[in-house]
């Protein structure tokens, strides 16, 4: 099948949306998933003609079949209530045919989602999840979607689709990552032992005042690694010697500038960490750790890096607040490789 397109849906196509919804519900509350409820896409089936008179509802054909649909809308939920975006459409009842999961048709639909959104000029795409549904959260912030704070158990997500105007890079899209060469090398080190993790409250230097990990500038001739177990000692007196690099993040900002920093794990480390001029260190409980006052990229990848799951982050930034982002699995080996390869 050619890549799929998303089309308006015809009014005879509201059934087959709605066993597609109702198939789906079915199949979550088997696996435990507290999303939607059986019997209750058949009790929505008016509002969904409605929203089909409306042209809010899109669907994705297989010949005649329609295999994949979407609710697409401008009028906002009340969940959004708190953050008005002017410029916004909002995705919701995202479901592909049980025979189609796993095949890439869900980020194809958000694509197209997105494509849309582009045509019609809007800036803003906007969706949400069941907060306690982990997997989809994680899905949708691989494919460049920023959590935005949990309302009445469901955690909102935005993506700026429309490039930003009058900067050097303005969209990620505009990057060639295969050319891409950044200014300046970095690393962070956590150290996770007993469900904590060792964090610090930067007081000097590039984030200060920002809680993030130990780290620091690859200096010229060294590598990652090596820094990442330098900065660790200089910043908070402890020692460790073993450190897995985790995380690859490529850092582009929009006036032009960038950086590359390299994330590791250690599983202990010796001596007590204690306040330096550089930083104020504090363990810290994995479930608490307070995303808030770290840079807005952390909350993204840090938990990939609790679970040791190799990762590629790359992020663009404006004025030190994130834009736009993607996230994608890199193979350990490969990224040993890059590390190894790096100097300052």
């Amino acid at each position: 099948m050619n890549a799929p397109r998303l089309e308006r849906a015809r009014r005879d196509d509201i059934d087959a949306f709605v066993e597609l919804l109702e198939a789906a519900a079915q199949w979550m509350v088997a696996h435990g998933i507290e999303q939607w409820r059986p019997g209750a896409m058949h009790a929505q089936r008016s509002a969904f003609v409605a929203a089909q008179s409306a042209g809010e509802v899109y669907v994705v054909r297989d010949g005649a079949r329609v295999i994949g649909g979407v609710l697409l809308r401008s009028e906002p939920d009340p969940i959004w209530r708190d953050s008005p975006e002017p410029s916004a459409l909002y995705l919701g009842k995202l479901v592909v045919a049980r025979d189609r999961v796993g095949r890439g048709l869900g980020t194809r639909i958000v694509e197209e989602c997105e494509r849309v959104a582009r045509e019609r000029g809007v800036a803003w795409l906007r969706l949400d999840c069941v907060a306690s549904n982990e997997k989809l959260a994680r899905y949708y912030q691989r494919i460049g979607y920023y959590p935005r704070g949990v309302v009445n158990g469901l955690l909102r997500h935005d993506k700026r689709v429309a490039p930003l105007a009058g900067v050097a890079v303005g969209s990620l899209d505009a990057i060639d990552f295969a050319r891409w060469r950044p200014d300046s090398v970095a690393t962070l080190l956590f150290v996770v032992r007993g469900g904590a993790v060792l964090l610090i409250r930067k007081l000097r230097g590039h984030g200060a005042g920002k809680i993030n990990g130990p780290g620091g500038m690859v200096e010229r001739g060294e590598t990652p690694r090596a820094c990442a177990l330098r900065e660790i000692e200089e910043e908070v007196g402890v020692v460790t010697t073993r450190a897995t690099p985790l995380v690859e993040l490529r850092f582009q900002n929009t006036d032009g500038s960038s950086m590359l920093g390299f994330a590791f794990r250690a599983d202990d480390c010796r001596g007590d960490a204690h306040d330096t001029a550089e930083a104020v260190p504090f363990w810290c409980p994995i479930g608490a750790v307070p995303y808030d006052a770290m840079w807005d990229d952390d909350r993204l990848w840090l938990p990939y890096l609790y679970d040791r799951t190799p990762l590629v982050g790359e992020f663009l930034m404006h004025r030190d607040r994130l834009v736009a982002h993607r996230l994608r699995p890199i193979d350990a080996a490969a990224l040993e490789r890059a590390v190894d390869t790096v100097r300052g």
